[in-house]
């Protein structure tokens, strides 16, 4: 599916709740998803994460990180003092995702897909339209 029309062009900015983790991106999106797996849901805190992916050498990020090895592919890089999840960095690729709720503008971005609905909340009724992939997505990132 291609990028939402109603996308606003970059930079994009965004933070850690406290301010002591910012960062801004000089590129549009290589892909937005909407990520219901189980272990998006225990690192956030929530039914699911919306990330937007982009190239690493887009990304300019200030203020100090710790992560969390969440898998043999992903970190998770988070702000040490409030401990809001800032960054996703997988191991097989040259990418970062950033939570959409982080930006300065959370809703900047659309989401395009749903991926990894197996581990769905049941409750959770996904009405919007996008397209839904039982696990990972097979449309691969879009070149930078």
């Amino acid at each position: 599916m291609p990028a939402n029309p109603n996308n606003l062009p970059p930079p994009y900015e965004g933070g850690c709740a406290c301010g002591a983790v910012r960062y801004r991106i000089e590129a549009a999106p290589i892909g937005v998803r909407i990520c219901h797996c189980r272990i998006c849901q225990q690192a956030m805190a929530s039914p699911f994460i919306v990330q937007a992916s982009f190239p690493k050498s887009a990304v300019t990020v200030t203020g100090e990180t710790e992560h969390w090895q969440s898998s043999a592919r992903l970190k998770r890089h988070f702000c040490p003092r409030c401990g809001t999840r800032v960054t996703i960095e997988p191991a097989d690729g040259d990418r970062l995702a950033f939570p959409l709720v982080t930006f300065d503008n959370p809703a900047a971005l659309f989401p395009e897909m749903h991926i990894w609905v197996t581990s769905r909340i049941p409750w959770l009724v996904l009405d919007d339209g996008l397209p839904q992939h039982p696990e990972a997505s097979p449309e691969p990132y879009r070149e930078a």
